[in-house]
């Protein structure tokens, strides 16, 4: 298991101030959350990070540092998480993406996910595809 220093280490580099390091310890000791992480030569190099309520789960984040990019580390961590918020009862998965982040859709679409709807302006300055995938 990784130490929180090093997971909110890939936040930062990846998501810059977009959760707070308590607000990802919080969320990660959560006993419903699931985590995936990656380390690639010692170093972790990327995280996946989710929750399951009942039968549904929800992706929050995955995030791989940038070095370790298009190596296919996104799309192992999905599929392991995945395969552990099946394991703890969840029938299928949602997650909100920015609609600009094209590298994002793209990588959730491979792994079967579908557009739900576009909620307007849910980031500000973007709308959020919303994406669902049977599990």
């Amino acid at each position: 298991m990784h130490g929180i220093d090093e997971i909110y280490f890939v936040e930062k580099n990846c998501f810059g101030d977009s959760w707070t390091r308590e607000m990802l310890e919080s969320e990660i000791l959560n006993k419903l959350s699931v985590l995936e992480t990656e380390t690639k030569d010692g170093v972790l190099c990327g995280f996946a990070l989710g929750r399951v309520v009942a039968d549904e789960a929800e992706l929050f984040k995955i995030a791989v540092l940038p070095d370790f990019r298009r190596q296919g580390i996104a799309e192992e961590m999905l599929k392991a998480l995945h395969e552990k918020m099946k394991e703890r009862g969840a029938r299928v998965c949602f997650l909100e993406v920015r609609s600009r982040n094209i590298p994002a859709v793209s990588l959730y679409e491979k792994a079967g996910y579908r557009r739900v709807r576009v909620i307007p302006r849910y980031y500000g300055d973007d709308d959020a595809v919303v994406l669902r995938r049977e599990l």
